[in-house]
């Protein structure tokens, strides 16, 4: 049976619901991040907001929401490498 995930998206001030932050995902075992290496890896986000060592506003969207933060951030990593040289 497939895993049913809840995505929230985290804004911060310079940040939009089109650009966020980062993109957290809940249901699993542990909540998950989309990370610079494109993949979803743990993450302690949602813990720290929960707990004021963070201050983002939290705002659940879909999945297909989700999936375009998926190609924003490839997008903010290809520009990264470009930019960087790495």
């Amino acid at each position: 049976m497939a895993r049913k995930y809840r995505y929230y998206a985290l804004i911060g001030i310079p940040d939009t619901l089109d650009d966020p932050f980062a993109v957290v995902r809940v249901g699993g075992e542990f909540a998950e991040s989309f990370k610079i290496d494109l993949k979803w890896s743990r993450t302690d986000l949602m813990d720290r907001i929960r707990t004021g060592r963070d201050d983002y506003e939290v705002v659940e969207i879909s999945e297909e929401d989700a999936t375009r933060f998926e190609a924003t951030q490839a997008r903010r990593t290809a520009e990264a490498r470009e930019r960087d040289g790495w």
